[in-house]
């Protein structure tokens, strides 16, 4: 599939990411889940390879910057 394989980065500010987190733990989401400070101040990018978590969080936050690496 063209969506295997994929790292997708969201660039949100760290209360959004923070919620994102929050949301992530209290529903027991099975998806992976990385943060990491961003060169941007005041943000934090969220990696994940759910395509449907990804979807998710960009629904939530309209305004947070997506970027698509692949893995192979």
């Amino acid at each position: 599939m063209e969506w295997e394989n994929k790292l997708y980065q969201l660039l949100l500010a760290k209360d959004e990411a923070a919620a994102v987190v929050e949301d992530w733990a209290e529903r027991g989401v099975e998806s992976d889940l990385r943060l990491r400070k961003a060169k941007t101040k005041g943000h934090i990018v969220i990696e994940t390879r759910d395509v449907i978590f990804a979807s998710r969080i960009r629904q939530w936050h309209p305004s947070c910057k997506v970027n698509i690496k692949d893995l192979k």
